[in-house]
């Protein structure tokens, strides 16, 4: 029980940190900034930010939510993705505890979705850059699973088949509604994020997973109409496509499982 605290307690150091430094590069690259260099500053005045501006919550806490060099407010932003990211390494940890490698592989992946739900509210764009960067992250950690024996060749081969169809069957379908409804329905941007999503998940979960996006874009452009109702009709799909990854991470074994016992 007390080694299970420590490490719940590790990860959520982890986690509040790595939450810090995507949330800074999502800013840096909505702002079109070089998200690779560079030391972090103030939004507002400018000024670089010492090792006492830079620890995730504590910094914000004792700070009072300004910035200690032009008082300006810092946004609640910051507060809220450092928490939100440590809430999702927990309970990733927790349910991918027993498989050291899938953790890590599914952590790295979620870090990269959740970068790109931030620039996509913001910005309205999947960066290649992050859409790559999970490619390789999951050639990498296959190369690792080979090499000790977890999975075969085939496998890996029917992972990426699953993902050249789960990308051409979206950009099929957004054609088809974008010549129904005379506009883009769907970004290339949110295509590609389907199809490495379909590498990681295989031929079962993208199924799940096109549905629970497809359910949460629902609920998300409803409470967006509720919240302003002048809203433009065009709205940022990757988060809901993140947030449906998320749970098939999580949950997608158990759902197929279930599914397959009522054939």
């Amino acid at each position: 029980m007390a080694e299970q605290i420590y490490e719940i307690i590790c990860i959520s150091l982890f986690g509040l940190v790595f939450g810090s430094f995507l949330n800074c590069m999502a800013m840096r690259m909505v702002r079109k900034e070089d998200y690779v260099k560079g030391r972090s500053h103030c939004m507002s005045c400018g000024h670089e930010l010492g090792p006492r501006d830079l620890i995730p919550v504590f910094s914000y806490v004792s700070s009072g939510g300004r910035c200690r060099y032009c008082k300006e407010k810092i946004s609640l932003r910051y507060l809220i993705t450092e928490i939100s990211f440590m809430v999702l390494s927990d309970v990733l940890y927790i349910c991918t505890r027993p498989d050291g490698i899938m953790f890590y592989k599914n952590w790295v992946l979620v870090g990269l979705l959740f970068a790109i739900a931030l620039v996509d509210l913001e910005a309205f764009e999947v960066p290649n850059e992050l859409l790559l960067a999970a490619f390789i992250s999951w050639a990498a950690f296959s190369v690792i699973e080979l090499i000790l024996g977890r999975n075969n060749l085939l496998y890996y081969g029917k992972q990426l088949l699953s993902g050249l169809i789960l990308g051409a069957v979206m950009l099929l379908l957004s054609l088809l509604m974008d010549s129904i409804l005379k506009r883009d329905s769907l970004g290339g941007g949110d295509i590609k994020l389907y199809a490495v999503l379909g590498v990681y998940l295989g031929f079962a979960k993208s199924y799940e997973l096109v549905l629970l996006s497809c359910i949460f874009g629902l609920i998300f452009a409803l409470i967006r109409k509720m919240i302003s109702r002048n809203a433009s009709k065009e709205f940022p799909f990757g988060p809901s496509i993140a947030s449906a990854a998320y749970l098939v991470l999580l949950f997608g074994d158990a759902i197929t499982a279930w599914y397959f016992k009522l054939l």
